[in-house]
């Protein structure tokens, strides 16, 4: 007797199947792209079981008081901050430092329509790749609208900058060299936290929510 799949079993079988096939087609076309793979199937596997979300970061700060996710983000940010300082350390050929762009008009408006765009979808891109992931059809449409705005943004790139003032980047190491820069990105990134921590607290005080009752609403946020 021929045995049943049901249908969504069949389903993340056959993701399961092309993800795997795509690894195998990687490591025999470029053993670079495997690292790639690896890479990208961790971190998804991080923000599905985290919500990590930049637009709930920002956007819970202003609609619920809640600084629970900026926090995270704050947290992520100085995690990142370390692990690439570590990669510049032993990069001898500059590569990192063509990436620091001059900053402008063009960026403030580039982060404004971001800001709205990634609150009025409900996700950032990370989020909106997690929603899709998770099954979400409208977030097809989302990522659509991201890709469509990001070519739209690289063919206009040049028109903003040759018309709208811009700052010359700054690279902080340049300036008062590394260590004083490492300390006081991280001291500003710890003061942040410390400080959404205090106004958080303050809320909650507020509102009179317990430790318990902190608690208890994590785990019904994490299901």
């Amino acid at each position: 007797m021929p045995v049943k799949i049901p249908p969504k079993k069949g389903l993340s079988l056959g993701v399961v199947g092309f993800i795997t096939a795509f690894g195998i087609a990687a490591f025999i076309t470029e053993q670079e792209l495997l690292l790639v793979w690896i890479i990208g199937i961790a971190l998804g596997f991080v923000l599905y079981r985290s919500g990590i979300c930049f637009a709930s970061a920002f956007r819970d700060i202003f609609l619920f008081r809640d600084f629970s996710m900026a926090r995270v983000v704050i947290i992520l940010i100085a995690i990142s901050f370390v692990g690439i300082v570590i990669i510049q350390a032993f990069d001898t050929s500059g590569g990192f430092l063509e990436w620091v762009y001059p900053v402008g008009f063009h960026t403030a408006v580039g982060g404004v329509l971001f800001g709205f765009g990634m609150v009025l979808a409900g996700g950032c891109a990370s989020g909106t790749l997690q929603r899709i992931g998770e099954g979400f059809i409208l977030f097809w449409a989302v990522i659509l609208g991201i890709t469509a705005g990001s070519v739209l943004g690289v063919y206009h790139f040049s028109w903003w900058k040759n018309n709208f003032f811009s700052i010359d980047a700054v690279f902080l190491p340049d300036f008062i060299g590394w260590i004083p820069s490492i300390v006081l990105t991280l001291a500003l990134l710890g003061g942040l936290n410390l400080l959404a921590m205090g106004i958080e607290k303050r809320n909650n005080s507020k509102n009179g929510l317990t430790e318990k009752d902190l608690a208890e609403k994590e785990v019904k946020s994490n299901g």
